[in-house]
């Protein structure tokens, strides 16, 4: 008989410049949507856990807002989140765009992972997303190798994780890096964050991507209320929350022309939420205006996204 396989469990950190894809990544790998994804920069906003299940092991994904040299409140919130989601970590995932240049923001994310003593530090892999987007496989080559220079990777691996393209290699290697121990989340679970806080996060995606370049980093969102009602075609959740931004004039392109924008974010997040909750879904939106609350540090932590009220 063979020996029994040793099950493995972990950390692993991902980090990397904004819009690399980590969150993307991090969905990817859990099989289902935990995390905001849109194209705009800083759309993560705190260290959250999406959990990757195997027979072999069990690997707690760290995804980290991007690194930013940003000022105020919000941006010294969102550096320490992700200072705090590269702490006891077994490895780390560096997170690189295949078709973006080398810039100061990837460097800051590479100097976090330098830091401390060198020798004692977890591995860390090279990670080459949107790889798919090259004129060929080949054509990651060059860029890998112009990486590697800049640190002492374990791994240098060409991804992409929106068409899901390598992951099972990255998985292989990440579960070998992984050191023997029990699982720290039941089977099944995908998260460590709330439901409202995931909830909140989808509705902050579709403004996001509906509203475009206008409010997106001004926009928060609250859940406010969450029933489920029985009725005689099933079950119903109603679910109320609040659209935060900054202006009279952002709530005037949130709320839309008559309406049309909020019903359209409505829409879209009901859509999403249906799928991923398997039930009927009411969504209540509405907006409030929350006058410069990325400047005000109470506001800040009172808008803290892994809470629930």
């Amino acid at each position: 008989m063979s020996p029994p396989v040793e099950f493995r469990s972990g950390f692993v950190s991902i980090v990397g410049r904004p819009n690399t894809g980590k969150s993307t990544l991090v969905n990817a790998l859990v099989g289902r949507k935990i995390a905001a994804v849109t194209p705009h920069p800083q759309t993560t906003r705190t260290h959250l856990l999406g959990i990757l299940d195997r027979p072999e092991g069990q690997i707690v994904l760290v995804d980290t807002p991007g690194a930013h040299r940003g000022r105020g409140p919000l941006a010294r919130a969102l550096l320490r989140s992700l200072r705090a989601g590269l702490e006891g970590r077994d490895l780390a995932l560096f997170l690189v765009d295949a078709h973006r240049a080398w810039g100061q923001e990837d460097e800051m994310a590479l100097d976090l992972l330098r830091g401390g003593d060198a020798a004692a530090a977890p591995p860390v892999f090279l990670v080459l997303n949107k790889a798919d987007l090259l004129p060929s496989p080949e054509a990651a080559l060059p860029l890998l190798e112009r990486l590697r220079a800049k640190y002492d990777f374990a791994e240098a691996i060409p991804i992409s994780a929106l068409k899901k393209l390598n992951l099972d290699r990255l998985t292989r290697l990440m579960f070998e890096r992984m050191p023997a121990g029990e699982p720290y989340f039941p089977a099944g679970q995908a998260t460590d964050q709330p439901e409202r806080f995931w909830i909140a996060e989808l509705i902050r995606e579709q403004a996001m991507l509906l509203t475009r370049e206008e409010v997106p980093h001004a926009l928060a969102v609250r859940v406010e209320g969450d029933t489920e009602r029985k009725r005689a075609a099933g079950r119903l959740r109603v679910i109320q929350a609040a659209i935060v931004c900054e202006r009279p004039g952002q709530k005037a392109i949130l709320v839309g022309k008559g309406g049309e924008m909020i019903r359209r974010i409505g829409i879209e997040s009901r859509r999403q939420l249906e799928a991923e909750l398997g039930i009927a879904v009411r969504l209540e939106l509405h907006v409030v205006v929350r006058a410069e609350w990325r400047e005000d540090p109470r506001a800040v932590a009172g808008l803290d996204f892994r809470r629930e009220s």
